[in-house]
C-alpha cells in the first residue's frame, strides 16, 4: 500500500499495519500488509508531486502497490483507474458509508472510488487565554470575529508596544504547496457567507454570496491581520499555533496538531449570519488498483474490508489516535462523544466543491482560480472584475439574450434591424406612390427574396445558446440556401434569354421555370433534412489564455457519411454559381442584357469577396470569441448593403432625379408663359436660382397657376 500525509503520522500508520498483520496472522490468514508512507517529514514530495507520482503510476498500469491511500482532493483524476468498491463489498459496509453529506469525497459519477481510512475537516481555533483574559465569547459570526480580534490587539497593545498578536491567520498561502488549504479556504468561506442555513447549493462564482465573502475576507485581512500572515502555509500555520502569543483565531485542520497543547479550543467556523458555517471535508481514501491480478485484488478487498470495518474506525481511528471516521452513525455513541466532540461534527456545514474544471486537472485549475483571486486579496484589481476573470477559466460563452449578455443582446437587436428594413421595402412596395419604382417585382418574387433574406439574416441565429452539432452545419446550409434562392431566378433568367442555346435541357428549363425553381428549393430542403439527420460538424472547444474560451466549429472528418454529405453540399453551390458566371460570359455581347449581366457580376464578386472573409476570419480567430462570433456579419454586412442599395438608395435616387426633371420643366413652362408663346424656348436647370427666381417675380399667381396646371396634366397623360 502506498500512503501519504501532509503531517507526520508515522506512528499511525505503523500501527494500522502491525494492528492488520497481526490479526490475520492469529486468524490463519495468508496476507500481509505492507505500507510505503510518504509525508513532509520524510519525503520531499508535497502534495501535488505524490499525486503526480501515483498518477504516473496508474497511467502506466502499474502493479507496484496494490492498494493507495490518497486525498479525495484528487477524486475526479484518478477515479478511472480503480475498482468500483461497491460491486466487491457486503451491503453492510455500504450502508456504513452511503451518506449523503460526505459521500461525494468517495464517489464520482456512481463510482465508490475509495473509502476513507479517515477524514478532516477545518475549525475554528480559538485563542482561551486571550478570550479569558479579556472576557470575551468564541465569534459565531466573522463581523464578532474582527471585532473581538481587533479590541483584544488594541488592549495589547496599549499594555506592549511590540505585541505581535494577530486577529486570524487566514491559510491563505501563495506557495505552490498551499494551493490545496487556500482552495478550501476561499470554499468554505464562500459556503459560509449563504443566505440560508439549509441552502446545500454551492454559491454561482459571479453571485452575491461570493463577492460578499471575497470583501469579507479582505476586510479581516486588513483589518485584523496582514499579508504576511495570510500566506502561511499548513506547516508554518501548525507552528503559530504552538505559540501563545502570535495568534487570536485560525481556521486550520482538526486534530491535526502533532501536540495537543491546549492553548485552543475547536469550534465551528464563524458565517456571515449567526448559525450559518462552511468547512471543508476531505478524506484519505484508500483506492484498490484495477491493474492487479485477481487474487492480489481479492486480498486487497480483506485489507480494506479491516479497516473500513465499524469496530476498526471506532476502536484504532476515535479511541486510540482521536482522528475521525466517516461513519457517521457513530457520532451518535456516548462513548465517541467522550473522545470527540459529536456536537461539531453533526453540526458541520459541508460545501459540497464544484468537480467541473474542463479540460483543467485540478491544480491546473487552482492555481489559475487562486492566481486571479490573490490581484484581488494582495492587490488592487476590484472584486468584479476578479469574479469574473475566475469565471473565465472555465466558462464557455457562446450568444444568448441573458440579461448580462449584452453582446448577445446587440447582435440579436441588429439582425432583426435587418429583417426590418427588408420588410420595409416590401411594404413600401404597396403604397401607390412608390409602386411603379418596385414594378419589375410581383408577389411571388417578393416572397422569394424575403424568404432568402430570412434564411440569410437569421443563420446568424444558429451562433446563439450552446453550440450543438446541427447548429455548426445549418449555419452555412442556410447562407447558401438562402443565396441558391436569390441568385437560381437569376440563373434561370439568363438560360431563358439565352438565343444561342437549344438543346432539350435549357428548352425544358425555359418552358418550366417554376418548376426549375421548385426543384432547387427541394434540394436545398433534403440537404437540410440530412444534415439534421448526421451533422457533418463538430463544436469544439477553445480554450483561450487570459480571454474568454468559446466554441468553434469544426468538420468532424471522422464522420463519412457527413462529410460525403459536406462534400456534396459544397459541389452542388459551387456549380450553381460557376453557371451562373458561365451564362454571364456568354450573354455578355448582348446589349440589352449587358446592364444586368453587369450588376449581376457586381453582386457575384461582393458575395464572393463575403464569403472568402468569412473564411479567412475563421481560419485567424482561434484566439478572440467576440471575432469568432462576429465572423457571420461579413455576409451579413454585403447582403444587407446590397439590398439597401438596390430598394432603398437607388429608388430614392430615382424618386430624386423624375422630382427634379418636373421641377426643371415646370419652370420651363413658366419662362415660355412668360416671353409669349411665339418666342424660342428657353430651357432653364433648376440649379440656376437667379433665372428661377427672376421668373416668380415677374409672372403673376395667375400665370404660375396656369404653368403649374400644365405641368400636372403633363404629368398623368
Amino acid at each position: 500500500m502506498m500512503a501519504y500525509s501532509y503531517f507526520s503520522n508515522n506512528d499511525f500508520f505503523q500501527s494500522i499495519e502491525d494492528s492488520f498483520n497481526n490479526h490475520f496472522i492469529e486468524n490463519n490468514l495468508n496476507v500481509t500488509l505492507s505500507i510505503n508512507y510518504f509525508s513532509m517529514l520524510n519525503s520531499t514530495q508535497n502534495r501535488q508531486d505524490l499525486f503526480s507520482s501515483i498518477d504516473y503510476l496508474l497511467q502506466r498500469k502499474s502493479k507496484k502497490y496494490d492498494l493507495y491511500i490518497f486525498d479525495s482532493f484528487f477524486l475526479k483524476e484518478l477515479y478511472p483507474h480503480f475498482i468500483d468498491l461497491k460491486e466487491y463489498l457486503d451491503n453492510e459496509y455500504v450502508d456504513y458509508y452511503n451518506n449523503e453529506t460526505i459521500k461525494y469525497n468517495y464517489i464520482y459519477n456512481g463510482k465508490w472510488v475509495g473509502l476513507p481510512l479517515f477524514i478532516k475537516f477545518m475549525v475554528l481555533y480559538s485563542n482561551d487565554f486571550y478570550l479569558n483574559k479579556y472576557n470575551k465569547e468564541i465569534p459565531k459570526t466573522w463581523d464578532q470575529l474582527i471585532e473581538t480580534a481587533q479590541y483584544i490587539m488594541e488592549q495589547e497593545r496599549i499594555e506592549n508596544k511590540k505585541s505581535h498578536l494577530y486577529g486570524y491567520n487566514g491559510l491563505f498561502s501563495d506557495i505552490k504547496e498551499g494551493t490545496i488549504s487556500s482552495i478550501n479556504s476561499i470554499s468554505q468561506f464562500i459556503y459560509s457567507c449563504r443566505d440560508d442555513k439549509n441552502s446545500t447549493v454551492y454559491p454561482y462564482i459571479k453571485s452575491k454570496i461570493t463577492k460578499n465573502a471575497f470583501n469579507k475576507i479582505k476586510e479581516i485581512k486588513e483589518k485584523v491581520s496582514m499579508d504576511e500572515l495570510f500566506k502561511l502555509s499548513e506547516h508554518q500555520t501548525d507552528t503559530l499555533l504552538n505559540e501563545k502569543n502570535i495568534l487570536l483565531f485560525a481556521a486550520f485542520w482538526n486534530s491535526e496538531l502533532p501536540n495537543d497543547n491546549g492553548l485552543y479550543n475547536e469550534t465551528l467556523l464563524p458565517g456571515l449570519e449567526e448559525g450559518i458555517s462552511g468547512s471543508t471535508l476531505l478524506g484519505y481514501n484508500i483506492g484498490i488498483s484495477k491493474y492487479i491480478d485477481d487474487d492480489k485484488r481479492n486480498a486487497s478487498i480483506e485489507v480494506l474490508k479491516y479497516f473500513i470495518d465499524k469496530e476498526f474506525q471506532k476502536e484504532i481511528i476515535i479511541k486510540k489516535f482521536h482522528k475521525h471516521s466517516a461513519i457517521m452513525d457513530l457520532y451518535k455513541e456516548e462513548e465517541v462523544c467522550s473522545i470527540l466532540d459529536c456536537e461539531i461534527v453533526n453540526n458541520l456545514q459541508f460545501p459540497i466543491r464544484p468537480m467541473e474544471v474542463n479540460n483543467y486537472n485540478e491544480f491546473e485549475y487552482q492555481h489559475k482560480y487562486l492566481e486571479h483571486f490573490y490581484e484581488f486579496l494582495y492587490g488592487n484589481k476590484n472584486v468584479d472584475t476578479v469574479v469574473n476573470d475566475i469565471e473565465d477559466i472555465t466558462k464557455f460563452y457562446y450568444m444568448d439574450l441573458d440579461k448580462d449578455n449584452i453582446f448577445g443582446i446587440v447582435v440579436f437587436s441588429v439582425i432583426n434591424i435587418f429583417v426590418i428594413i427588408v420588410f420595409a421595402s416590401f411594404i413600401f412596395s404597396l403604397f401607390p406612390q412608390f409602386k411603379q419604382y418596385y414594378a419589375m417585382f410581383d408577389l411571388p418574387m417578393w416572397i422569394n427574396y424575403i424568404g432568402a433574406s430570412m434564411f440569410i439574416i437569421y443563420s446568424v441565429l444558429t451562433r446563439f445558446g450552446e453550440p450543438t452539432r446541427f447548429k455548426c452545419h445549418i449555419f452555412i446550409l442556410m447562407l447558401l440556401t438562402g443565396y441558391t434562392m436569390l441568385y437560381v431566378p437569376s440563373l434561370s433568367f439568363v438560360i431563358v434569354h439565352y438565343p444561342k442555346w437549344n438543346n432539350k435541357y435549357m428548352e425544358w428549363i425555359k418552358n418550366n421555370e417554376k418548376k426549375f425553381l421548385y426543384i432547387s428549393y427541394v434540394i436545398e430542403a433534403l440537404f437540410m433534412l440530412l444534415s439534421a439527420i448526421n451533422p457533418s460538424f463538430e463544436p469544439v472547444r477553445v480554450y483561450v489564455e487570459s480571454s474568454k474560451n468559446y466554441y468553434q466549429c469544426e468538420i468532424d472528418r471522422k464522420n463519412i457519411f457527413g462529410f460525403i454529405l459536406l462534400i456534396i453540399e459544397i459541389i452542388f453551390h459551387v456549380a450553381l454559381f460557376i453557371t451562373i458566371i458561365i451564362f454571364m460570359i456568354l450573354e455578355w455581347p448582348i446589349k440589352p442584357l449587358r446592364p444586368f449581366t453587369k450588376s449581376l457580376l457586381n453582386f457575384l464578386t461582393l458575395d464572393g469577396v463575403a464569403f472568402f472573409s468569412l473564411f479567412l476570419l475563421q481560419m485567424i480567430s482561434r484566439d478572440n470569441y467576440y471575432i469568432e462570433s462576429l465572423c457571420p456579419f461579413t455576409v451579413l454586412l454585403v447582403f444587407i448593403m446590397k439590398h439597401i442599395y438596390l430598394y432603398i438608395i437607388s429608388v430614392w435616387f430615382e424618386i430624386s432625379t423624375k422630382k427634379k426633371a418636373k421641377e426643371e420643366e415646370m419652370v420651363n413652362d413658366l419662362l415660355k408663359f412668360n416671353n409669349g408663346e411665339g418666342s424660342t424656348n428657353i430651357t432653364v436647370n433648376i440649379n440656376d436660382k437667379s433665372k428661377i427666381e427672376s421668373a416668380i417675380q415677374t409672372n403673376t399667381d395667375t400665370v404660375l397657376s396656369e404653368a403649374t396646371r400644365k405641368v400636372s396634366v403633363s404629368a398623368y397623360a
